[in-house]
């Protein structure tokens, strides 16, 4: 699961079986390939002794990868009691459990609840959410050195694929919805808060940034 926030029809979408199979595929198989570029993209930026504060974190995959590339600490934030459930028990298995904080928290709405941390990460969050400022400006805000970000491209087949995707979800009568934020506006939120572009790639339908903080000092 990689969203936070509590949009309408959520838990309908992000249930505890879909919980349970993420969590039975990373343990197989690891992170899927876009979720590598992301822990790739990250890492060379120079991880080593950085605490990881990811949003939306889901089953944990993500962090998890960034410890054992040299991150000393994470805190895990969903909205999924289930997730941080399966999150809990596979930091446990695979042994983080003392490394990682795991919080069932709205971000957007109580971010003044959590610590700020040297990388904050939202991977395939900002398209659940409504309100992109309302989350990527507190996400930018607690990012003490670097944020990395996965958003969908402004292309068209991903503006027609949301449309499909809102379509089918009123059809069933479901409430979430599919968000497709200007790039450049949630580039211009992470910029206010202090933070310059590094690095840019796309994995498929994504765009992957990070950002630095341009006053940033060892940490």
């Amino acid at each position: 699961m990689n969203c936070c926030g509590a949009p309408s029809g959520f838990d309908k979408i992000f249930n505890a079986s879909l919980a349970h199979s993420e969590a039975g595929r990373y343990l197989k198989n690891g992170i899927d390939a876009h979720t590598r570029l992301v822990v790739s993209a990250i890492a060379a930026q120079g991880i080593a002794g950085a605490s990881v504060l990811e949003v939306g974190s889901g089953v944990g995959g993500l962090h998890l990868e960034l410890l054992k590339s040299g991150a000393a600490r994470a805190t895990s934030i969903d909205l999924s009691a289930a997730y941080l459930q399966e999150a809990q028990g596979i930091a446990e298995r695979l042994g983080f459990k003392g490394a990682v904080e795991h919080r069932l928290l709205d971000f957007a709405l109580r971010a003044d609840e959590v610590d700020p941390a040297d990388v904050v990460v939202m991977n395939r969050v900002v398209c659940c959410y409504p309100n992109m400022r309302a989350l990527v400006q507190p996400a930018a805000n607690h990012a003490r050195r670097l944020l990395a970000l996965a958003f969908p491209r402004d292309v068209w087949w991903m503006r027609l694929g949301g449309r499909l995707l809102n379509a089918w979800m009123r059809l069933t009568r479901n409430s979430f919805r599919f968000f497709l934020h200007p790039p450049a506006d949630i580039v211009a939120t992470a910029k206010e808060a202090g933070l310059a572009p590094v690095s840019e790639r796309l994995s498929g339908p994504w765009t992957i940034a990070v950002f630095r903080r341009e006053a940033a000092g060892d940490y």
